[in-house]
């Protein structure tokens, strides 16, 4: 698990395209954000991959 804290520079460039952005919906922002990374990090591994019970014909 992930520990996320929104500092204050992050939220200011969030509110400079939105003045009423929360704490909470930077955070969010943040952890799909990570998820999607990760997600993608993952597939790019897995299609590296060579199935050992294939051969290498």
């Amino acid at each position: 698990m992930i520990n996320i804290s929104v500092s204050a520079r992050s939220l200011a460039a969030a509110r400079a395209i939105d003045p009423d952005v929360s704490p909470a919906a930077v955070r969010a922002a943040v952890e799909v954000a990570i998820a999607e990374h990760l997600r993608e990090l993952k597939r790019s591994r897995d299609a590296g991959r060579v199935d050992p019970t294939r051969s290498a014909e």
